[in-house]
């Protein structure tokens, strides 16, 4: 089996786990105090992003130095041994330490990507990252609808018993990949080097204004919707997968393109915000659907350009230092997306995490078109 298809296989076991859950998050506090935990889900969102945002630096460099392969393991093995404490917790703190593993073991976005450099390079390699963002996007819409008919019990937590045994199976798939330091013997040197960190720092800031303005209308997403009518858990799981189901259905079609990264981005950018102010506006779920399917085809162009430019600027020798200061970013974004989403939702409305993703949607629009002339020409090195 070709070792694309198996690390996208794993990717997937480990997305569907780490990214399934957060959506209910609220059930899931309920379950573990009497409280009004409401205030509390913004936090708890963001309680193994911060972690993650903080090491994903560091694994980047232990994955430059130790190999990409045994990165991937210790994010599959973090990610079970997490989900395991979450799911056997009888207390807040012991749910907080479970979320705390997760987020500092894991990362298994960044170790992905960063084991499938060491095989591929320009847009080879931009197309296996996106091809890492369907799995997740799979999970993204596979998760929701399937764990919204287990959530709803008087135990929630465990299904996080039952769901480590996924990371747990990638990880032993995992162990039958062969060692990065043994498929790739060559290293492309960098050329114009301050140019291209000036580059990448541009692609930083991009990055972590597009991960804000996605993240921070997700910890809030099911009360939001259930305040627009009375909607079970399961119809929204549906309304928040629909855009990744429109990512699904055309992802393939990306690698048609001819448009530059800068456009793509732009584009996507300008449909996700215009989105986002859409569903800001809503007083009933009545078009929530189309809003979903434009805020997915934003997504869609986003993320493809976003891996374009970083397949345009990445450093090969130093690939997991890279991608993990790319993971990073969006990490702090979901950092700081999770704690503004739980302060405006308490002081305004709920719907109010969409007026600031198109405020972030805004702002990256703006750096892309004041630095237009300053992207770097694109070179496929691997012609």
């Amino acid at each position: 089996m070709p070792i694309l298809i198996i690390v996208l296989f794993c990717h997937f076991l480990t997305a569907f786990t780490a990214l399934g859950m957060p959506l209910f998050m609220p059930r899931m506090l309920n379950s573990l105090t009497t409280e009004n935990s409401d205030y509390l889900v913004g936090i708890m969102f963001v309680v193994p992003v911060l972690c993650s945002a903080l090491s994903a630096p560091w694994w980047g460099r232990f994955a430059d130095k130790y190999g990409k392969k045994r990165s991937l393991l210790r994010s599959q093995l973090g990610l079970t041994c997490g989900f395991l404490m979450s799911g056997f917790a009888d207390t807040l703190t012991l749910f907080s330490l479970g979320l705390i593993v997760q987020g500092i073991s894991g990362g298994t976005l960044a170790a992905s990507n960063a084991y499938l450099s060491s095989m591929y390079k320009g847009r080879s390699l931009a197309k296996s990252l996106n091809l890492t963002q369907f799995s997740a996007r799979l999970a993204l819409v596979s998760a929701p609808l399937l764990l919204g008919f287990f959530t709803e019990t008087d135990q929630p937590l465990l299904v996080y018993r039952y769901l480590a045994l996924l990371p747990c199976t990638a990880l032993i798939i995992s162990l039958f990949l062969p060692k990065d330091e043994h498929v790739i013997d060559i290293v492309i040197k960098p050329s114009n080097k301050p140019s291209k960190n000036n580059a990448f720092s541009q692609l930083l800031y991009l990055q972590f204004l597009f991960c804000f303005s996605m993240v921070v209308t997700f910890p809030y997403f099911l009360p939001y919707v259930q305040s627009l009518g009375d909607v079970r858990d399961t119809m929204a799981g549906f309304y928040y997968s629909l855009p990744h189901l429109v990512y699904l259905l055309f992802a393939f079609f990306l690698a048609k393109l001819t448009l530059s990264a800068q456009l793509q981005s732009l584009s996507g950018f300008v449909l996700l915000g215009g989105a986002c102010l859409g569903q800001f506006a809503l007083n009933s779920s009545e078009g929530l659907i189309l809003y979903r399917l434009l805020f997915g085809l934003g997504m869609l162009l986003s993320y493809s350009g976003l891996h374009l430019f970083l397949s345009e600027r990445l450093e090969h020798q130093k690939a997991g230092l890279s991608f993990g200061r790319f993971d990073a970013w969006g990490k702090w974004a979901g950092v700081f997306a999770g704690f503004s989403a739980s302060f405006i939702s308490q002081f305004f409305s709920l719907s109010w995490p969409f007026l600031l993703a198109a405020v972030a949607c805004t702002a990256a629009i703006l750096i892309l078109i004041v630095n237009a002339q300053e992207s770097p020409t694109y070179v496929d090195p691997t012609t």
